[in-house]
């Protein structure tokens, strides 16, 4: 089967990208390479394109009670013009199913970017039709618009060039802004330590949009630098940190659930946590440059006490850094075994995000 192409697709391919294959879409590994892409973002912005996430939009003067008998998340912390992260829980265990941002757009107008667009469709249409009926229209509207990132320390400037009404946004807020005679959809965001945007436009106004960041010095990024930099601040992603049998008290997101409202998996997910989880998610800092195996085994003194879920070479630390789930008894700062391409090496679990200073010794 073919995969998906970005309205942006022929871009990529004009300023010289190395795609690579991302769950069914070809999306752009590298441009002038992981490391420069990287510093770009730390020093300066860099934009990519995220396409390859759903648009889902949700109206109606029932929209809103939709999506919180839907999401763990309270949307009674959030209001229109501001974005909100939730989760999509299995009904059965609390399983992360989908994490994803809720744009609260308009009083009725709500617009939701998740990594798994198919699975939120069929749990909004069930909840709909299987509770009190909820008067709005639930549209996929994926294939009708870009969806671009601005992130890096100058991120805000650059933007600001572009509309300057951007300047005056609020943390996690949501506004239309005028680019180029089109309208366009832009949050504010933070990917880890960085604060930034994400623009949701027609194809046309984001070929425009991107060309423009580009030509005033913004680095375009792909999928490496993302993933190096997730690792870095310890973010949990679908597929690695996020899937059957995690919930968000393993990965230490109890900050987006509301528990005193009524989602799907409520009840399992209060269970879970009254119980008290089996593992929790670490860094684990190695201390030279071996690159932890995904997948495998963590020991603490010939005991296995863990699994890896995602690891790579990290251009801060100028070590191997890892995500893996740990038992919780497995304190930050303890000194463990991991498996890595090369064989086993050794390693400090850490607190997320990483901090440089835990990295002592990392540098050789």
């Amino acid at each position: 089967m073919s995969s998906h192409r970005s309205p942006l697709h022929d871009e990529h391919a004009r300023l010289g990208a190395r795609m690579a294959e991302s769950e069914g879409w070809s999306m752009p590994l590298e441009f002038a390479g992981v490391f420069k892409e990287y510093q770009a973002h730390w020093k300066a912005s860099v934009v990519w394109d995220a396409s390859n996430l759903g648009s889902i939009r949700v109206s109606g003067p029932g929209a809103r009670d939709l999506l919180q008998r839907t999401f763990t998340n309270d949307l009674r912390r959030c209001g229109p013009g501001r974005s909100q992260y939730t989760f999509l829980l299995s009904g059965a265990d609390a399983s992360v199913v989908d994490d994803l941002m809720v744009w609260w757009v308009e009083t009725d107008l709500f617009l939701l970017t998740p990594n798994r667009p198919e699975a939120v469709l069929s749990a909004l249409r069930s909840v709909q039709a299987d509770g009190p009926r909820a008067d709005c229209v639930i549209e996929d509207v994926s294939a009708d618009r870009v969806l671009l990132a601005l992130q890096g320390a100058q991120a805000a400037e650059r933007m600001a060039e572009l509309a300057p009404a951007a300047g005056s946004m609020p943390a996690s807020g949501v506004r239309r802004l005028d680019f180029h005679g089109s309208t366009a959809l832009v949050a504010t965001t933070r990917f880890g330590r960085q604060s930034g945007f994400e623009l949701q436009l027609a194809p046309p106004a984001a070929r425009t949009v991107y060309r423009s960041l580009v030509a005033r010095g913004v680095a375009p990024a792909g999928l490496g630098m993302r993933e190096t930099h997730r690792l870095e601040v310890g973010i949990a992603r679908h597929g690695f940190e996020l899937g059957p049998a995690i919930t968000p008290l393993e990965v230490g997101c109890e900050r987006a659930v509301g528990f005193d409202t009524d989602f799907v998996g409520r009840s399992a997910l209060i269970t879970r946590r009254r119980r008290g989880i089996r593992q929790i998610l670490r860094a684990i800092v190695m201390t030279g440059r071996q690159i932890p195996q995904h997948g495998g085994d963590v020991f603490l003194d010939d005991e296995k006490v863990g699994r890896v879920t995602s690891g790579n070479f990290s251009p801060r630390l100028h070590c191997g850094l890892a995500l893996a789930f740990v038992r919780p008894e497995v304190a930050p700062g303890s000194t463990v075994t991991v498996s890595t391409v090369r064989g086993e090496a050794d390693g400090t679990v850490a607190a997320t995000p990483v901090d440089p200073g835990q990295a002592v010794g990392a540098r050789t």
